[in-house]
């Protein structure tokens, strides 16, 4: 028997078509077993697809929302949670609160707010905290080797958890403009030090560039291509966990609290992430080490909207 579920394809990140990352979004999915969403997943070919399901009893969610990629399953991703965000409050989905969208995933309960109206619309997310993981200043010369080009050395390279795990990795504009990174290394690395992938990232001198890009404070690059993703276009994860590796690294002051980073200009995207950090003391005997708590956002438009048959 064939059955019948809604269907949206949502660009993230963007408020053009074809601009931003897509993220294919299934309604209605209880009846969907993990095989099943894994099978779709792959099929859409897309670096994410997500599913939408009832929350557990007991949560305060509106939904919960299964994140796939061709190789599993995502506690949290970014661009993924911002378009069916907005998929299910294009689709009339009901709420708690009007003023706020709770979503369940992998890595628990999460608030959704927007700001704006009409086009002009962004998307905020809370993300789950960000967890330094660990330092990879020995590893200098085999990181620059995978992307390329030399990178940064001080602050040294560093990898940050928040649902996937980022390895950061700052080099100039220029050279992250021009890269063209050796991806098998890239994945060797990345199975090597258990990484999502390398992000690679650059802070921009305003000063030089005034009128460039709308003001972005970041422009970063996202490669994880042991998910058999070569470059990500615009990816939330890594915009939502870089504040804690600048705060780690007394940079968050050089772009600020709220900024604006950009991303897939080297793919034909232009992709553009809001992020808010809220910094605080971490816990313990150690409190002149702070954390970095993050929302991102964006501007998202759906491109195909039909349904899906099994």
């Amino acid at each position: 028997m064939t059955r019948v579920h809604p269907f949206k394809q949502v660009d993230v990140f963007t408020s053009r078509p074809f601009y931003g990352n897509p993220v294919a979004v299934i309604f209605d999915a209880d009846d969907l077993s993990d095989v099943e969403m894994l099978k779709i997943a792959n099929w859409t070919n897309l670096s994410e697809t997500t599913f939408f399901q009832s929350p557990s009893p007991g949560t305060a969610a509106d939904y919960r929302l299964r994140i796939f990629h061709p190789q599993g399953e995502l506690p949290f991703a970014g661009h993924p949670t911002i378009g069916s965000a907005h998929a299910y409050i294009e689709r009339g989905g009901a709420r708690r609160d009007e003023n706020v969208l709770r979503m369940e995933c992998g890595a628990g309960v999460l608030s959704i707010r927007t700001a704006g109206e009409g086009s002009e619309t962004l998307i905020f997310s809370e993300t789950p905290e960000a967890q330094f993981v660990h330092e990879f200043s020995s590893s200098v010369e085999a990181i620059s080797a995978a992307l390329g080009a030399p990178i940064v050395t001080d602050p040294p390279p560093a990898s940050v958890h928040n649902g996937p795990t980022w390895l950061f990795a700052q080099l100039d504009d220029a050279a992250l403009t021009s890269l063209k990174p050796d991806l098998p290394a890239v994945a060797r690395l990345s199975e090597d030090f258990s990484l999502t992938g390398i992000a690679a990232f650059a802070l921009r001198d305003h000063s030089a560039h005034p009128e460039a890009l709308e003001g972005a404070a970041v422009h970063i690059r996202c490669f994880c291509p042991i998910i058999n993703v070569a470059e990500d276009p615009v990816t939330g994860s890594a915009n939502a966990s870089l504040p804690t590796y600048l705060e780690r690294s007394g940079l968050l002051d050089r772009v600020g609290r709220e900024y604006v980073s950009m991303q897939g200009m080297e793919l034909g995207r232009d992709g553009r992430v809001h992020v808010r950090t809220r910094v605080y003391p971490e816990p313990g005997a150690n409190r002149s080490r702070r954390s970095a708590r993050t929302e991102i956002g964006g501007q998202a438009i759906t491109v195909i909207d039909g349904e899906i048959r099994l």
